[in-house]
């Protein structure tokens, strides 16, 4: 497996990050475990979590950072893997008040670095945004942070670029390096107005402007939700299959009521022409390739003007192969030209 040292950082990570927002959910310990030894031992090393996952659970705490600090103490891993982790998620219990704040952010740093045993965390992100404060306090929190060596590297979550701008431009003021990255909601299928599968307002997803500000800054992306919660893939199985010439407005609405296998939520996230479009021409690219449709939507982020590295999770190490076989597509840039860049995966 290829690596790539981060921007602004000297961490070298594999091109997947492993999210585990379903660690203690979707994946018990014992899988959990099994999915991580098996991302370890293909080479990943970049592992994604956050204070904030599974406290939705009644009872569970921040039971996926439980499950990773119980992994990298009994398998040895501590030190040899970056796991990055997130704090600043407003409480369940209070969703209308703000957490970015110095208390509330060294709180969630404090139980993240108990739980995952460490000193010093290898990336921190803030997880959201609070539109009310001032650039300069984020900064100033962030970097005194840094300066007291609880974490190394930090990045945002949920930001949107008007804010990223003010953050960047207050960086520079002071001489400091400029944004590492910035992880939003990105996928090759682009999410229909008011139809994202999870509905929390507080969710970013990732813009043409966002676009452009990445290619001017070189600030990395690590995007969460990347491959759509598998939807290519989905279509795919049920047997869909299309033309260009069949894909209008009447095609999709027959096949809107043949599809059941598709939920709801996801009809409503992601049923539309472009993504029908995509797809189409995703299964052309699989004849060609060999490749399946879940590591091509994948290896689709390998392409970008600017560092991108995509954040996927999965509740057995069978998935994983998919994730692993997208780390060795080398595909030319062309193969994903236009056809994407002219309306995939981002608004």
């Amino acid at each position: 497996m290829k690596y790539m040292q981060l921007n602004n950082t000297d961490l070298n990570i594999s091109p997947i990050c492993l999210g585990t927002a379903g660690f203690g959910d979707k994946s018990d310990l014992e899988k959990s475990f099994e999915i991580l030894n098996a991302f370890v031992w293909a080479g990943g090393n970049f592992i994604d979590t956050a204070n904030v996952y599974c406290k939705w659970l009644k009872g569970h705490g921040n039971c996926s950072e439980q499950i990773i600090g119980k992994w990298l103490k009994e398998s040895g891993m501590q030190g040899k893997v970056i796991v990055a982790t997130k704090g600043a998620h407003y409480s369940f219990e209070d969703p209308g008040r703000s957490r970015v704040n110095k208390e509330d952010i060294r709180m969630d740093l404090d139980e993240s670095c108990r739980t995952l045993g460490k000193d010093e965390m290898d990336f921190y992100w803030l997880h959201r945004d609070d539109p009310e404060k001032p650039a300069e306090e984020i900064v100033d929190i962030l970097e005194e942070l840094k300066k007291e060596g609880r974490i190394r590297y930090y990045g945002f979550s949920n930001y949107r670029t008007e804010r990223l701008k003010e953050i960047a431009q207050c960086l520079r003021e002071r001489n400091l390096s400029g944004i590492t990255a910035v992880s939003n909601q990105w996928s090759l299928a682009g999410i229909n107005p008011g139809g994202n599968t999870n509905p929390d307002p507080t969710l970013v997803e990732f813009s043409r402007e966002e676009y452009q500000w990445h290619c001017e800054t070189g600030a990395a992306a690590v995007p969460f939700s990347s491959t759509a919660m598998g939807f290519f893939s989905k279509l795919q199985k049920m047997g869909l299959s299309c033309t260009d010439a069949e894909v209008d407005a009447s095609w999709m609405r027959e096949k809107e009521t043949q599809i059941t296998g598709l939920s709801e939520s996801m009809k409503r996230s992601y049923w539309n022409e472009t993504n029908l479009r995509t797809y189409q021409k995703l299964l052309k690219l699989q004849k060609e390739t060999g490749h399946s449709l879940q590591a091509l939507s994948l290896a689709y982020f390998f392409n970008q003007p600017f560092q991108t590295v995509p954040v996927t999770g999965v509740s057995n190490p069978s998935q994983l192969k998919d994730v692993l076989d997208a780390c060795e597509i080398d595909l030319a840039p062309e193969l994903f030209g236009g056809w994407v860049s002219a309306g995939g995966g981002y608004k």
